[in-house]
């Protein structure tokens, strides 16, 4: 019994491992959220790039409107034109022209203070993607080290568990594994003060006598766990 009590702990402990290794997070929560600061970069990005291209096109249009007052002034000072009226046309055409142009001079140096807010948010965006991406990369060496310890110490005692198993009479070893996939994992419990630790049914007097004597496998009357009387076991010869 002290065997099977011995593969029990083994089977207990391997399954803690196996568990604690597939809970292992391989930094999916902070990949989360390098998709996330990504998202509002590239939206950062966007949001430049219009604006920008919009300020290119009304800069365009600013030089073309310099030339159109350009080639007015030059027709109104030139002095072909002597009728008073359109003299007074062109003159109000210039004002019309200088007007436009001083609204849309307010409006593409509102687009490059704009820019510049924008260029500011995405170099501090991109610093904020440069600390998350080294901090995902720091928590993988520490993921794969992790994972490789936990999978070495589970392939250590997977190999003790073998060498166990293989001391162990196949029949009390077919029973142990029935008992241990139908009753949780727990297929043998230790006698505490004469009783089952698992369920705690007081031992009846003929169990006792048997589990002193342990001429065969006994179980718990109330529960069918194989029964372990770890005070009655000789000391182990190291």
């Amino acid at each position: 019994m002290r065997s099977l009590y011995e593969l029990q702990q083994l089977d207990l402990y391997l399954e803690v491992l196996r568990q604690t290794l597939n809970k292992l997070d391989p930094g999916d929560h902070i990949k989360a959220e390098i998709q996330r600061q990504r998202a509002v970069l590239e939206q950062i990005k966007s949001e430049y790039d219009a604006l920008h291209a919009e300020a290119v096109d009304q800069e365009l249009q600013l030089r073309m409107i310099d030339e159109k007052l350009h080639e007015a002034e030059q027709e109104l000072y030139s002095g072909r034109i002597t009728n008073p009226k359109e003299l007074a046309a062109l003159q109000k055409d210039i004002l019309l022209i200088k007007q436009r142009r001083s609204e849309m001079d307010v409006r593409v140096l509102e687009m490059w203070e704009k820019m510049e807010t924008l260029r500011q948010r995405i170099n501090e965006s991109e610093l904020r993607m440069n600390e998350i991406e080294q901090r995902y990369e720091a928590y993988q060496v520490e993921y794969h080290q992790r994972k490789a310890a936990l999978e070495t110490e589970i392939q250590f005692h997977e190999q003790q568990r073998e060498e166990l198993a293989r001391q162990i009479d196949p029949e009390a070893l077919q029973r142990y594994e029935l008992l241990r996939q139908r009753l949780g994992g727990i297929a043998v419990a230790l006698v505490v003060n004469k009783a089952c630790d698992c369920c705690h049914t007081v031992l009846t007097p003929y169990l006792l006598k048997q589990l002193e004597h342990e001429t065969e496998l006994i179980t718990c009357e109330n529960c069918a766990r194989l029964l372990y009387w770890k005070e009655l076991d000789p000391p182990r010869n190291e």
